[in-house]
């Protein structure tokens, strides 16, 4: 099978879960014997245009001509079988689903965020969730300046919203949505868009190199230090008796840690480390926590850990509910909860508990999240949108 996939990249100095999704499952495909077209674009390109491209780039991530002109091309010399669409923002636009309708392509999108629906993209407000916009029109994201704090640049994104919700953009054009949890499905269809569209296929990752061996050493936290990934509410609930917190990750309550740091010998911040690093660490772990304020639309934390024989204590919130099973493979508490999220660490950090719901953790990873299990997925998923837009063709 040829595969077209398309993605912007984000920003290189942000660290980026699509990004990695979408070079996993390249890689999946590859290794199966299937040819990956990949068409990129990348946010760090921005700051090399000249001021006029820079100023009409909220209007060209709204419809860009350019763009949908550019990949035409691109697909009537390669014909692909299907094209699979990750993130359109800000340099292609949802133009490009156009330009594979009108070849008769068939067209996967995964939903990696809340972007058609929320100017910020993660239904997050004042370091909590926001529905506001949920099956409205997005003009409150603009009112409260939700994309960047800025009601300026709020607008275009806003005004995209509202321009591809009216004209039917992603129903129109797009064969499968894919969802990577039934969080995102849920709210997509609270948000108005067709259920029989979208099909949930959660996200993998690579087989460990090694399984956790006996209990581990300390809790772990990777991610953005920040007050919606619950940081702040970890740092007021830690307490020395636990053990080890080792922080990885940057962000803008990387000095509140590293204070703490200074006064509890129990704390290390380990600041940005390259992948390989982070699993060796998430290895060597009793238990990692993710006590996220607001919604995840996965959690590959959760999953790497899993795949490592670690389980989890995760805030029972979007996505993080459907991964940890409370009491099995880990423990979830209430969001903005320390006092909660204390006594979930000190039930999990016992070495018998963490052994045990460590290795139901492997199990489950075992069952749902390797590369094979996402690659009989994915091609379901191909097989399928093919069969449709071929159905579809023969009914015109």
């Amino acid at each position: 099978m040829r595969v077209a996939m398309l993605h912007n990249r984000y920003r290189s100095g942000q660290p980026s879960g699509e990004n990695t999704v979408v070079d996993q499952t390249a890689d999946f495909l590859r290794s199966s014997g299937h040819v990956v077209d990949l068409y990129a674009q990348n946010s760090d390109d921005i700051a090399q245009m000249s001021r006029k491209d820079r100023a009409l780039l909220p209007l060209r991530s709204v419809w860009s001509f350019s763009a949908e002109r550019d990949l035409t091309f691109r697909l009537q010399a390669r014909r692909p079988d299907v094209v699979h669409v990750h993130n359109t923002f800000p340099l292609f636009s949802p133009s490009v689903l156009r330009a594979a309708h009108r070849l008769d392509l068939p067209v996967v999108a995964t939903l990696h965020n809340f972007r058609l629906m929320c100017a910020n993209a993660v239904l997050q407000r004042d370091g909590g969730p926001c529905e506001d916009c949920v099956g409205r029109i997005a003009w409150r994201g603009v009112l409260h300046g939700c994309y960047r704090e800025s009601k300026v640049q709020s607008l275009p994104l806003a005004t995209g919203i509202s321009v591809h919700n009216s004209l039917h953009t992603w129903r129109r054009y797009v064969t499968t949505l894919v969802a990577p949890s039934e969080f995102v499905r849920s709210r997509y269809v609270a948000g108005g868009f067709d259920p029989a569209q979208i099909v949930v296929k959660p996200h993998a990752v690579p087989q460990a190199g090694a399984v956790r061996e006996g209990a581990g050493d300390s809790v772990v936290f990777l991610g953005r230090l920040q007050e919606d990934k619950g940081f702040a509410d970890l740092l007021q609930a830690w307490d020395s008796s636990l053990g080890e917190l080792v922080v990885i990750g940057d962000g803008p309550l990387r000095g509140e840690a590293e204070a703490l740091a200074q006064r509890d010998p129990s704390v290390r911040v380990l600041g940005q480390l390259p992948w390989a690093d982070c699993m060796e660490v998430l290895r060597s772990a009793r238990v990692v926590v993710v006590p996220a304020r607001s919604y995840e639309t996965f959690g590959l934390v959760v999953v790497e850990a899993f795949a490592h024989g670690v389980p989890v204590v995760a805030s029972r919130i979007g996505a993080l509910a459907e991964l940890v099973d409370d009491g099995e493979t880990g423990a979830l508490t209430e969001p903005g909860d320390p006092e909660g999220l204390r006594k979930a660490l000190g039930w999990l950090v016992d070495p018998a508990t963490s052994i045990a719901c460590g290795q139901r953790a492997r199990q489950v990873y075992l069952d749902r999240f390797t590369p094979e299990r996402d690659l009989e997925a994915t091609e379901r998923i191909y097989t399928d949108a093919i069969a449709r837009r071929a159905a579809y063709g023969r009914s015109r």
